[in-house]
């Protein structure tokens, strides 16, 4: 395989820290810069609209570009974004950073992909994607939870720069190890790919992502206060809590693939919808129990990270159905409906904790889940009676 897919990996994993590092540093974060912990939720939507942005428009835009120049000016936005961030002296500056770093961020996942796959070769092409979205697995699994523990001992803007190290070892590794500069294997105009954004059929679908996402990030965005706060866990102790979050949420990406497999994407979405929905409102109850909430906390962790391959089935195969040749836009689709999910949780969650406390947050998680398990069966049930329709004729 490659070795520049490797690198690839290097930047996945940038990426999985400058996603969810900030959640573990909520406090340290919001005393530096004076402001409430539901402020801070500002900073990880900011980033997710970002990616939301950047995943089906800047993909469509650089569908002609080659997939070299594309990864380096992700790479680079990426990079330029994230010091910024971690040497901002207002909440307004940092968000502001935020949504630039986060624009790289869907771009490269969008891309970084397909491109590992065409540059490992069809017989290799799986376990090349695999070792891509294997560095953001490692940042959840391992790199959060111990960059937060770090925060203990160290000031929360050095880890921040640290994100942001990590995006120039990418970049510089593409620059000197991507010799091929692979093009798209055919073209495209971006005019033509940026109306299939707007397909129905792909968009009603990537709100069920939204809506089933956000609920899960309305609860996990502020964790770290709910913890401190509520459960009365020690700040030195945080770091447990997001080790089992990203652990179970590596075993849960996995699981969710294998039952995606089995069940198919219908009733694994049901499942694993239902999963979030129940830990959601187990939180809820159990906000102020310590020890539940460890366990509570990788369950959160695993149903979310189960969900996301039935999701991405579920977006690809209406693509295939409904609009043949737009494969590529319905993945970007997905990646923007993960993030915009992780967005609109935030910003809801902190509208939340201000006005009725943090428990409520997952009162909220519980809700906004709910209605995208709503959503989902509506429209199977509104697909089956299309099918039922079809074949009577």
């Amino acid at each position: 395989m490659p070795y520049v897919i490797y690198i690839f990996a290097i930047s996945a994993f940038a990426l999985g820290l400058a996603e969810f590092l900030p959640i573990g540093l909520t406090a340290q974060i919001a005393a530096d810069l004076g402001i409430g912990a539901g402020q801070t939720g500002s900073i990880v939507a900011a980033y997710a609209l970002g990616a939301t942005v950047a995943a089906p428009l800047l993909t469509a835009l650089t569908m002609n570009w080659s997939r070299k120049s594309a990864m380096l000016t992700t790479a680079l936005v990426f990079s330029l974004g994230s010091f910024l961030a971690a040497f901002s002296d207002s909440l307004a500056v940092m968000t502001a950073s935020r949504f630039v770093a986060g624009l790289g961020h869907g771009l490269f996942l969008a891309v970084a992909s397909s491109t590992a796959a065409q540059l490992a070769g069809a017989n290799k092409a799986g376990s090349a994607v695999a070792v891509v979205f294997g560095g953001f697995t490692v940042a959840m699994a391992v790199g959060v939870p111990v960059s937060t523990w770090l925060g203990g001992v160290l000031p929360w803007r050095w880890l921040m720069a640290a994100i942001g190290v990590f995006g120039a070892v990418g970049f510089f590794g593409l620059l000197f190890g991507m010799k091929d500069p692979l093009v798209t294997l055919q073209r495209v105009s971006a005019k033509k790919t940026l109306a299939l954004i707007f397909h129905p059929a792909l968009l009603s679908a990537a709100l069920v992502t939204v809506l089933a996402y956000s609920g899960s990030f309305a609860s996990y965005t502020y964790i770290t206060p709910l913890l401190t706060d509520v459960a009365g866990v020690s700040a030195s102790s945080i770091g447990l809590y997001m080790l089992a979050y990203g652990v179970a949420a590596a075993v849960g990406n996995i699981l969710g693939g294998k039952l995606t497999d089995r069940l198919g994407e219908r009733k694994a979405n049901y499942l694993l919808i239902n999963g979030i929905i129940l830990t959601s409102a187990a939180i809820a109850l159990f906000a102020s129990h310590a020890a539940v909430m460890l366990v509570l906390v990788a369950l959160l962790g695993m149903f979310t990270f189960a969900v996301v391959p039935s999701l991405q089935a579920r977006l690809l195969s209406i693509a295939g159905k409904k609009v043949p040749h737009a494969q590529g836009v319905a993945a970007g689709l997905n990646i923007a409906g993960f993030n915009s999910g992780i967005a609109l949780g935030s910003f809801s969650g902190g509208i939340a904790a201000a006005q009725t406390g943090l428990a409520s947050t997952a009162v909220l998680g519980v809700v906004l889940s709910l209605a995208g398990l709503a959503l989902l069966v509506s429209q199977v049930a509104r697909a089956r009676r299309g099918e039922v329709a079809v074949n009577t004729i």
